[in-house]
């Protein structure tokens, strides 16, 4: 089996008190409407049955200034209520609920402050500076309000624009479920990413672009200890995705489970960075870790 090694890019952490403003300000599950892009139409992402299928959004097709940053956003603390984002103190999404993911948007490289506020609420439960290099990046809420499992956080991951061969799509893994410990992310015989920890992110591997599934295992040094969630994809040929395994285990009342968030970082036709995500199909998990 191939194997890869997980990298760390937890890089921004919310402080104890912002963390009490947003519990103060929490709905119990999660959930909410379409999160709305200022002066833009919705991104139309919301969360899907168990017999749905992750579907392609659409795209955009400028190109951003040589140079800048693209920087999107994704929600996936799964116990936290709608949130709205700022960047120097210009509203960019409002109504954001769990397991959305922004499109892109273009700005110049180096600082930004960067502002999320409970939808409805006037304190903001992350507002600080980011440094943000040249290039896409996805700035991601996870972790619980509740601190329960995991504290809530959030981390700057740098994505990759490189396509894959005919055949082929790059696929990482992010674990983003905070009662999960380490896991194996499998693909059939390939490894997406070994023995990650909640709040890491496996480096891009190629996989073939009919895969139907992914799986999610208890971490062990072989990699296929019997999956406790597997669920269905639909990769794009010579695309790049990231994978968030997102939602709870073993949830309790209004908790969403566990599930699979799909990411097109870059596509196949060279048409720029991609704008969109889609959700993916939500799973029963099938054991514990």
């Amino acid at each position: 089996m191939q194997r890869n090694g997980t990298t760390r890019r937890g890089v921004l952490t919310v402080a104890g008190g912002a963390l009490a403003a947003l519990a103060g300000c929490s709905n119990t599950d999660g959930q909410g409407g379409t999160p709305t892009e200022t002066a833009t139409e919705s991104d139309g992402l919301g969360p899907m049955t168990e017999t749905d299928q992750p579907t392609e959004t659409e795209h955009r097709t400028d190109t951003p200034p040589a140079g800048d940053a693209m920087l999107r956003v994704a929600h996936l603390a799964p116990d936290a209520p709608n949130v709205d984002v700022a960047v120097d103190d210009t509203a960019v999404l409002t109504d954001v609920p769990f397991e959305a993911v922004s499109d892109y948007r273009s700005l110049t490289a180096g600082e930004h402050r960067i502002t999320v506020t409970p939808t409805g609420g006037s304190s903001a439960v992350f507002d600080d500076t980011v440094t943000l290099e040249p290039g896409p990046q996805t700035a991601v809420a996870i972790g619980e309000v509740s601190g329960d499992d995991q504290d809530f956080t959030m981390t700057l991951l740098t994505d990759d624009e490189t396509t894959a061969e005919a055949g082929s799509t790059r696929v990482r893994a992010v674990h983003a479920i905070p009662d999960a410990p380490a896991v194996d992310v499998t693909a059939g015989e390939t490894v997406i990413a070994d023995g990650a920890a909640f709040g890491q992110a496996g480096d891009y591997v190629s996989v073939p672009a009919d895969t139907g599934a992914i799986e999610l295992r208890p971490d062990s040094m072989t990699d296929d200890e019997d999956p406790v969630a597997t669920f269905s994809v639909d990769p794009t040929d010579m695309a790049a995705h990231t994978v968030f395994a997102a939602g709870y285990l073993d949830p309790g009342a209004d908790q969403p489970g566990a599930r699979l968030v799909v990411a097109t970082d870059a596509e196949a036709d060279g048409m720029g960075t991609p704008s969109g995500t889609e959700t993916g199909e939500t799973a029963t998990p099938t054991g514990g870790l």
